[in-house]
């Protein structure tokens, strides 16, 4: 119950804390419930702190998810560093996201002239210009059809994480993650950990191109 409610209710049972002072460690006299400044202070220190106990409690849960996290990026970096083709980069991509975050749809698709011709090109503008227009990895239950024919039919995929992948701020393809999962990508959820891996990955897909 909320404050408001607590205090309406008192107000419509005036007798409560009379009948049940001894429970709530007060004082009755005379059928009223007598608190001293002290005690009253007290009370408002336990709420308090049990507010605070609960605050602690979602920090360290967040703390927690994030160190798992890291630990992921951490294992992609050095799937990353150990790939020296654009084939072992896309393989280390893949089964790194299937193993360590539980998605095993994932599209990688590139217009930088060395990967011409490959399994990974494309030449399409339109897709180009929404990786350069991604200021930010993009999540959320949108796709265009483009984006969705890289993907198999089944199962119905509801959510997406669309990451430009860049060179010196010019991008030069996009990683797409999915899932059939609606929440697993929400709008409002942080991209700041999609945006470092999208750094990692455009840096050791920079790597095995530029050569070429």
């Amino acid at each position: 119950m909320k404050n408001d409610e607590v205090l309406a209710f008192l107000d419509d049972h005036p007798d409560f804390l009379g009948q049940h002072a001894s429970r709530f460690g007060l004082k009755s006299s005379h059928d009223r419930v007598v608190v001293s400044f002290a005690e009253r202070q007290i009370l408002e220190l336990r709420d308090q702190n049990r507010q605070l106990e609960a605050r602690l409690i979602q920090l360290v849960r967040h703390g927690e998810q994030n160190d798992l996290i890291l630990a992921r990026c951490h294992q992609l970096s050095l799937a990353l560093m150990q790939a020296s083709t654009l084939d072992s980069v896309a393989d280390a991509i893949v089964r790194t996201f299937d193993k360590q975050f539980g998605l095993d749809r994932i599209a990688l698709r590139l217009w930088h002239p060395a990967a011409n011709p490959g399994a990974y090109y494309l030449a399409r503008q339109e897709i180009k210009l929404l990786a350069n227009n991604l200021c930010a990895p993009y999540c959320g239950p949108y796709a265009s059809d483009e984006v969705l024919s890289w993907f198999p039919a089944q199962p119905v995929l509801q959510s997406f994480a669309s990451i430009a992948l860049r060179h010196k701020g010019e991008a030069f393809g996009m990683l797409v993650l999915a899932s059939d999962d609606s929440h697993r990508f929400a709008q409002d959820m942080q991209t700041h950990y999609l945006a470092q891996m999208g750094e990692l990955v455009s840096a050791a897909l920079q790597r095995v191109l530029s050569p070429a």
